[in-house]
């Protein structure tokens, strides 16, 4: 076996990355939680302006860690699309998707300017657009949802915390990859049950077992995925670590909510 080979991870460790009980990702999660309602309650500017910062650090963390594994990545572009495209989603989604797609024209100029360029423009291109792509989509869905339904986002929050709880509290030190998302779903089922029963926000009781079922079966989702944004998923920065839970989960949401609700251009 070659050395390359035998230092190359396995899909365990490339994908996934076990839950610890440190106390600051624990703390970083509450402050999170009470950060965004105090953003909801102020409106879609402060959710733009949390989701967006948080979005963009969580890009940049991805470029340091393309950088440290020798990866050629522009980082100002990284650092710049998702906080201007979840500013431009507060006008509306097309104005976003100019800027997303402007981030990505941009990625492209400056690997194709970069002097003493070790590796091809598409590589250099692709890895920049890879830290950067998830994060955007995921703050344009967030800013659109607090423009459609403020509550209906608010909704989305307890749920996605739910599950981040329980795969949190279950799945740290656990023998199984597969423990602490299967707590995080329960929680998310049992507390669709109260959506659905008291109908909390502005969903129906069926609308509510559609969007909870969506949240179980989603969230799950944005953990490889985050991890398939940087080397390792030992790699996953304590932003994008927060952010991971919504990168699938909010994209289908804010669809549901526009079909539900009517769009918000």
């Amino acid at each position: 076996m070659s050395p390359a080979a035998s230092t190359r991870p396995s899909p365990v460790q490339r994908f996934v990355l076990m839950p610890n009980s440190a106390g600051r990702e624990v703390r970083f999660g509450i402050l999170w939680f009470v950060g965004f309602i105090v953003c909801a309650f102020v409106g879609p500017i402060a959710v733009a302006l949390l989701i967006g910062s948080l979005s963009s650090v969580a890009a940049l963390q991805s470029v340091a860690a393309w950088k440290q594994a020798r990866s050629e990545v522009d980082r100002q572009v990284a650092a710049v699309t998702p906080l201007a495209a979840a500013l431009a989603a507060l006008v509306g989604v097309g104005l976003s998707g100019f800027v997303l797609l402007f981030g990505v024209v941009a990625a492209v100029v400056l690997a194709l300017a970069a002097p003493r360029r070790r590796s091809g423009v598409i590589a250099r291109a692709g890895v920049t657009v890879r830290c950067m792509l998830l994060p955007t989509i995921t703050a344009v869905a967030v800013v659109s949802m607090a423009r459609t339904s403020m509550s209906g986002l608010l909704v989305l929050l307890v749920l996605v915390s739910a599950y981040e709880a329980g795969n949190h509290l279950i799945g740290t030190d656990a023998g199984s990859v597969f423990e602490g998302p299967i707590a995080g779903i329960i929680a998310v089922v049992v507390l669709t049950f109260t959506e659905a029963t008291f109908q909390f926000g502005p969903f129906s009781s069926h609308s509510a077992w559609v969007l909870g079922a969506l949240a179980a079966v989603t969230a799950p989702l944005g953990a490889p995925l985050a991890a398939a944004m940087v080397p390792r998923a030992q790699d996953v920065g304590a932003a994008l670590r927060r952010l991971d839970a919504w990168l699938v989960v909010a994209p289908a949401w804010c669809w549901v909510l526009w079909n539900l609700l009517g769009r918000t251009h």
